[in-house]
């Protein structure tokens, strides 16, 4: 055997075994990360429902402790127009209303009859309005083409 076909068989047989020993690193690492991954953050199905399920009970405290602060101060608000009302009396002869809704006496103003819409559209007097049924209708194409004829 010749030193160069001895170098050769060293040197494929170190290959061989460089792959055998990656692959053999390679297989042990993937078993110890399948092992460490459940421990790691994966989402589930479970979890996502869970936080979903707390953001919600979140967001109903939140309503119903604002309701409850509205309630209290419509109370007293109340209790206010209340207090203020029987002071009022007490330095007046005048008498005043204690209920809690305020009296809005405003009519709104209904017309009585119906108006056919007014045309405020800037003419000169022998213009049609906008509003008249022959607005629009006049043969402006006729004047811009010209007649064609065989």
């Amino acid at each position: 055997m010749n030193l160069e076909e001895f170098n050769i068989i060293i040197f494929i047989t170190g290959i061989i075994i460089g792959c055998v020993a990656t692959l053999v690193i390679k297989s042990i690492n993937t078993k110890h990360n399948k092992q460490a991954e459940p421990s790691l953050n994966i989402v589930t199905m479970k979890s996502l429902q869970q936080e979903l399920d707390n953001k919600q009970i979140i967001i109903d405290n939140f309503f119903t402790d604002s309701n409850d602060h509205l309630l209290q101060v419509e109370k007293r608000l109340s209790d206010l127009r209340s207090s203020l009302a029987n002071n009022a009396s007490q330095l007046s002869n005048i008498k005043i209303d204690n209920s809690t809704t305020p009296n809005t006496t405003q009519t709104a103003e209904t017309p009585t009859a119906t108006e056919p819409p007014r045309d405020y559209a800037l003419k000169d007097d022998e213009e049609p309005g906008m509003l008249s049924e022959t607005f629009g209708l006049d043969d402006r194409n006729t004047h811009l083409e010209p007649k064609r004829t065989i």
